[in-house]
């Protein structure tokens, strides 16, 4: 197997890790980890008045600026293998994390997404000269097809696998498994088996997950090449989306010889900075929340799409047992929740709806239907269309909070020979909006109760589901 040399074989995170394992749930559970700037006090109480919705956000920023500095060349050469792969017309198989599901922001007819990727991985349709971005499927199968086929393999490691620093953590066999050694190119994110980042004093689980923005980043950063380096040699893909088609000489077309992954970069991160920008917005919307919570009500994130935000949202490593997911099934015409069961609602309830585009139709009706319910209504995600607030009905315009005036509905970039703009940033943002919510509800629900709500562990280590089964009593018994 090309490059799979015995160095691959070796993580990073044991590189100096000798002698850490006997500190590990020492010191009031506050965890030891290798001196990464961006990450090594991630889980300790900190004493800045900063809100926990700006430290949460400014070590997410702090993790991707660790990553753009030192992986920029693998995710390159990441771009190339893709581009490579098209040429060839060959297939390029997909299982890349993006939270609590691979396809949070590559649902159907997703704006700006270039038909690159299939998802998932097929054994008996792969062929020598296939590329496979994967960081989540490691059974015995897919990694015997991997050692006997020629199929070159982008992993990282994710907090459901044992390429993740803490490996020792996870006793759930289905997450023991290592791609790394299987890894033509690797990216690496210093994310750990835990995957969530604030601590909160009384918790020992940490609340603010990580993989899902991560995973976006970097996911986009390696599209964003892989089509350019594709129309330099005169190649297009189809974008999915219903962006009207790019008129010609009147935009400003990105330069071939460019990398437009910094680019991307940069901007997603200015927009993740601008939430700070919508804090107060942010701080009504986790004050709705908590009046729902201590009325006996509850909190829902949802989204058209199953596994946007409704799995996002739905028993989620470092996430509130608090707030469960819900969706637009297809199948049954109506709302419901996330294992498909019929939704209960009350006037008391607040929903947050996780939107990719501002005036949807389907949006719009179960707005309606949450409006109907007397819910309180919070929207996350774009409000314009190619910049500009569509006329008539949109779901910011009517829900009672709006956060993400800083991202639009179509992606970035006009690519020459591409017929829509391609990468969007609205799928991280609405992440990291929902997120950072979330961290206005704890702090909301501390200053008024004096206690902190519950959050999920891993239920793949140690004592994560026996963790997770208790959090899941506290929310049936006082709602959060």
């Amino acid at each position: 197997m090309k490059r799979r040399d015995a160095i691959k074989l070796v993580p990073v995170s044991l590189f100096g890790a000798a002698g850490l394992t006997s500190k590990v749930f020492s010191d009031n559970l506050r965890y030891n980890y290798p001196l990464v700037d961006a990450y090594k006090n991630a889980k300790l109480p900190t004493d800045s008045k900063k809100p926990l919705a700006i430290q949460y956000t400014e070590k997410v920023r702090d993790m991707l600026i660790w990553i753009r500095e030192t992986q920029s060349e693998n995710l390159l050469e990441a771009s190339y293998a893709i581009a490579d792969t098209i040429k060839s017309k060959r297939t390029c198989w997909y299982s890349w994390d993006l939270g609590h599901s691979i396809d949070f922001d590559l649902v159907q007819n997703r704006n700006g997404l270039p038909e690159i990727f299939t998802i998932g991985y097929d054994p008996a349709k792969t062929r020598d000269g296939d590329f496979f971005l994967n960081n989540i499927r490691g059974n015995t199968e897919i990694l015997q097809d991997l050692g006997v086929k020629n199929i070159t393999m982008v992993g990282s490691p994710v907090p459901w696998g044992s390429d993740a620093r803490d490996a020792h953590f996870i006793v759930r066999d289905s997450a023991k498994h290592r791609l790394r050694p299987y890894s033509d190119i690797w990216i690496e994110t210093n994310i750990d088996t835990i995957g969530a980042i604030m601590y909160i004093p009384g918790m020992p689980a940490p609340v603010g997950p990580v993989s899902g923005i991560i995973g976006m980043v970097t996911l986009w950063m390696m599209v964003a090449d892989a089509c350019r380096i594709l129309a330099r040699n005169g190649i297009s893909l189809p974008v999915q989306g219903d962006e009207p088609e790019l008129p010609g000489d009147t935009i400003p077309w990105v330069s071939l010889y460019d990398p437009l992954m910094d680019d991307y970069f940069e901007q997603v991160m200015l927009q993740i900075e601008m939430i700070g920008a919508e804090l107060g917005d942010i701080q009504r919307a986790g004050e709705m929340a908590v009046d729902s919570l201590l009325s006996g009500g509850k909190v829902w994130g949802y989204s058209q799409n199953r596994m946007a935000l409704a799995v996002e949202a739905q028993t989620r490593r470092g996430g509130l047992a608090l707030t469960r997911g819900i969706f637009w099934n297809e199948e049954k015409g109506t709302i419901t929740t996330y294992d498909g069961q019929p939704i209960q609602i009350s006037t008391t309830d607040t929903v947050m709806m996780g939107l990719f585009e501002p005036e949807d139709d389907i949006d719009l009706k179960c707005l309606d239907m949450f409006k109907k319910s007397g819910m309180k209504v919070v929207s996350l995600g774009p409000m314009t269309r190619d910049g500009k607030i569509p006329d008539g009905r949109t779901v910011p315009k009517e829900a009672d909070v709006h956060v993400g005036r800083m991202c639009d509905t179509y992606g970035l970039y006009a690519v020459p020979g591409f017929k829509r703009k391609i990468c969007p940033t609205s799928g991280a943002l609405v992440n990291q909006i929902f997120w950072a919510t979330c961290m206005t509800i704890v702090e909301e629900i501390k200053r008024r109760t004096g206690n902190v709500p519950g959050v999920f562990f891993s239920a793949a280590v140690r004592g994560g589901t026996e963790h997770m089964n208790r959090m899941n009593e506290w929310w049936k018994e006082r709602g959060y």
